[in-house]
């Protein structure tokens, strides 16, 4: 008598639903009035994915300050900018081509200071942001990662 082992109908076989992945990238040039229009950008890319307006406005905060350091602290000609969404997690990159400092911190300002708190309330809305090397090319890569409510 000879034994078969039954093989599972491909009907069977149980499916694992993998997450959804969307991402959108823009360059813009790396100057102050590009800010705006980064935070225009990520804004829109959002709302056509589903996401409620508290977590957009926190996601605007995010690029407008990322973005706004990149054109203040870095020598570069332009400035990527990226989302994208796996799962529940929203990652925000901003890319600059500078050679300058590559450390990126946040500081405890003093009362009297007028600048220096973006990088506190970016620390404070997100999970977890930091900054690594970009695997082509000059400068540095902030990035940050929220969680999000399913859009």
């Amino acid at each position: 008598m000879t034994l078969r082992q039954r093989q599972p109908s491909l009907s069977a076989a149980r499916t694992v639903p993998t997450p959804q992945v969307l991402a959108r990238h823009v360059q813009l040039p790396a100057r102050p009035s590009a800010v705006g229009r980064s935070r225009e950008w990520a804004s829109e890319q959002l709302r056509l994915w589903g996401f409620a307006e508290d977590f957009v406005d926190t996601v605007e905060l995010v690029m407008s300050e990322f973005f706004t350091n990149a054109v203040i602290h870095t020598d570069s000609s332009f400035i990527a900018c990226s989302l994208r969404k796996a799962g529940g997690r929203l990652r925000i990159e901003v890319v600059d081509e500078g050679t300058g400092h590559s450390e990126c911190a946040a500081r405890q300002p003093n009362d009297e200071d007028i600048n220096g708190r973006g990088l506190m309330l970016v620390d404070a809305v997100t999970d977890q942001w930091g900054v690594s090397t970009p695997t082509q090319g000059n400068g540095r890569v902030v990035w940050a990662e929220l969680s999000h409510p399913s859009a």
